[in-house]
């Protein structure tokens, strides 16, 4: 309740005067004036005698104050503030007492409900709710992934940002918060109970979710700038209370039910170290052979069709797949028969379901334990990301396509790569730049071939003698063997780092005529 619903209920019966009204803050608390009083709360009302306030040096306030009678003028209060004759003081405290008490919880159900009838947005009512507690609130599932966090008060603990920009939580973080007292002594009820923790200066209340009897979740309160009072654990309550609503009107999937499989390749990709997963092995069988894969959205339809038709045509493609979810991408395990590897077969039916579905995956090589899964999975999701920077247009991404450019993207320096690059490749620059040739891209179209005449100049749609005519002219311009296999080597691996740094002979003579056009501007 704002200070100026609450005046006006109290005028009804009590003789008000409003000297400033600046603010619309929520009222959660009242209090009575303390002379020894130096911090003040922008949600609590205080109420005391004008006279309390002549020599207080306070920035903002919300207080109602009793005229004393003397002849100076009452103070001028910055916030909120009236004045009431001194005989009502406590008449008045005691009915703003009771108002806010009897309106606190029960308004702030029926105002968040009413919002998610309206809105069906889980972000809309943690935000207003976030406002009425005035704190920041996150929302989690029950193996702490961060399902919403508020934004009209974003969140400012170090450690839930960190949380929030990932989007899940630690294993360890986890298995830290599971061991605070509050929480292993909690009722399987929404009372709200403290969870701070010496880690972090803010403190923190939290309330389980539950859908259908069972908790899926909870909702943590972080204090801020508004201190925390008795109150914010019935307002926390109610809010859980509300969630448990939107979820059986609106949003019943939000919360899925996990299988043990999901949860473990969940638990592993949160780092869970191997003496933790080991035990919970022997009742959970995975393929003898598998690959992982990391799918995202290229066009986004929704969690609902991600999980209801994505998902579950992959299952049906390729059964024996399980999934989980993670940053945003759908993380799967696919069975691959035990004496094949990625076969064309297998990758012309990923083909065709990202087609279907609107979606591009990174392929790790094949593994044929889950404890490595971890790495697999770095090496489907290395594979999307480098494929993206790379081919654009691709769809599928193999890891074992990406290998080396992962190899380079892991060295401290990858802007330093072109030093390690053979001095052929920037002679070839030059000369196809003087002479309108293309010496660049057949010397790399040949090593890419496995130096076969054969096959380059089909590539090239030239005549043999024409391919064998340039590769005398690179020989010559060059100074290079090209029947040397560790020159063609290095020759090969310096053409991978120009990809990788997105240097190809367009792109190079495009910039060279640029410049040339800017210096004639010039």
């Amino acid at each position: 309740m704002t200070f100026h619903r609450l005046i006006d209920q109290l005028s009804y019966e009590f003789s008000i005067d409003i000297v400033s009204s600046n603010e619309e803050w929520e009222i959660q608390d009242i209090a009575l004036l303390d002379v020894r009083q130096k911090d003040f709360l922008r949600n609590t009302l205080y109420f005391g005698y004008d006279h309390q306030m002549k020599n207080c040096n306070i920035s903002s306030i919300q207080c109602i104050l009793a005229r004393t009678g003397n002849d100076s003028p009452s103070p001028a209060v910055p916030g909120n503030s009236a004045l009431v004759d001194e005989a009502s003081l406590f008449s008045v405290f005691n009915n703003a007492k009771t108002i806010i008490e009897s309106t606190r919880s029960k308004g702030l159900y029926e105002e968040l409900a009413a919002l998610a009838d309206r809105t069906r947005s889980m972000e809309a009512v943690l935000n207003a709710a976030s406002i009425r507690l005035g704190n920041s609130l996150v929302l989690n599932d029950i193996n702490f992934k961060i399902i919403a966090a508020s934004a009209s008060i974003p969140v400012i603990d170090p450690l839930w940002k960190t949380n929030i920009r990932q989007g899940y939580c630690s294993y360890d973080f986890i298995g830290a918060v599971r061991l605070l007292e509050p929480l292993k002594n909690a009722a399987q009820t929404t009372d709200a109970v403290e969870v701070s923790c010496t880690e972090s200066p803010y403190r923190k209340l939290s309330s389980k979710v539950f859908h259908n009897g069972v908790q899926v979740g909870f909702i943590l309160m972080i204090g801020g700038e508004t201190a925390i009072l008795p109150v914010h654990r019935e307002m926390l309550s109610t809010l859980s209370q509300v969630i448990s609503y939107i979820l059986a009107h609106y949003m019943p999937d939000l919360f899925p039910v996990t299988s043990p499989h999901q949860q473990l390749l969940y638990d592993l990709l949160i780092g869970a170290p191997s003496e933790d997963i080991a035990p919970r092995l022997s009742g959970i069988a995975f393929p003898p052979k598998m690959s992982a894969l990391c799918i995202n959205p290229t066009q986004y339809l929704g969690s609902r069709h991600l999980k209801d038709h994505t998902v579950k045509n992959l299952k049906l493609l390729f059964p024996g797949t399980h999934v989980t979810y993670h940053k945003k991408n759908v993380v799967a395990v696919i069975p691959i028969e035990e004496a094949a590897d990625i076969t064309t077969e297998l990758l012309e039916k990923l083909t065709k379901f990202s087609d279907t579905e609107h979606v591009r995956i990174g392929i790790s090589n094949t593994f044929t334990h889950i404890k490595n899964f971890m790495l697999h999975y770095e090496q489907a999701n290395s594979a999307l990301e480098l494929g993206l920077k790379l081919a654009p247009g691709e769809k599928i991404c193999r890891y074992l396509d990406y290998q080396i450019f992962d190899l380079f993207s892991n060295i401290k320096s990858p802007e330093s790569l072109g030093r390690f690059c053979h001095p052929a490749l920037s002679l070839l620059r030059q000369y196809d730049h003087k002479n309108n040739t293309q010496f660049y891209q057949t010397l790399c179209a040949y090593l890419d071939c496995g130096c076969s005449i054969k096959i380059t100049s089909e590539q090239l749609y030239i005549h043999r003698n024409s391919l064998v005519y340039r590769l005398n002219r690179i020989t010559d311009v060059c100074r290079v063997d090209l029947e040397d296999t560790q020159t063609c080597f290095l020759l090969r691996l310096s053409f991978l780092i120009d990809k990788y740094n997105g240097l190809n002979q367009e792109q190079l003579i495009s910039k060279m005529f640029h410049c040339q056009t800017s210096k004639c501007a010039l």
